[in-house]
């Protein structure tokens, strides 16, 4: 009888190690993204090691992009032009909420993310990850990012949040 060993991940988060196997974060991630467990298992082993990054280093990344998306709703001139995003469901001022919104929810992911690569991180700033992820992935269902940006980006973008949701909460599950 073949016995099947699951790679074990470890996670440093505010200075305590998170030990699980790359199977919890399979389940967490299928029960997130609606994959099978197949389909997730995939996904997970494509994962290349160049395509990790430090959460301060995601932080940066949803920070910076955040403020973008706050400027570019900033400049959304609804006396003067129209969008190609409106339509009789979608007003130009609710658009420019939306995209005000989308901002700044990925300005608070990023800072939720560098929190965690700090020292005094918590399994609480570990939950507002969570939060913030599932916040940020339900604003990629807003009619305005719907019309701009293509289902299958929508969809990765999803997945990539999702497997981070996935790696936090194997480790909020494990016993360290």
């Amino acid at each position: 009888m073949k016995k099947v060993v699951g790679t074990i991940i470890t996670l440093v988060i505010g200075g305590v190690v998170f030990t699980f196997s790359q199977a919890d974060v399979v389940k967490n991630f299928s029960k997130d993204t609606g994959l099978s467990q197949q389909e997730a298992q995939q996904y997970v082993n494509n994962i290349k090691k160049e395509d990790l990054a430090s959460f301060d280093k995601i932080g940066s990344d949803f920070i910076s992009f955040g403020q973008n998306v706050e400027k570019m709703a900033n400049g959304i001139d609804c006396n003067n032009y129209t969008y190609k995003w409106e339509s009789n469901n979608l007003s130009c001022e609710e658009g420019k909420s939306q995209v005000y919104t989308l901002g700044v929810n990925e300005v608070d992911l990023g800072d939720a993310y560098k929190v965690l690569d700090t020292k005094t991180a918590t399994k609480d700033d570990m939950s507002l990850v969570i939060r913030d992820i599932d916040t940020l992935n339900a604003d990629l269902g807003l009619d305005v990012v719907t019309s701009l940006l293509d289902q299958s980006f929508i969809g990765e973008l999803k997945k990539e949040n999702s497997y981070n949701k996935a790696l936090i909460e194997a480790a909020l599950d494990s016993n360290h």
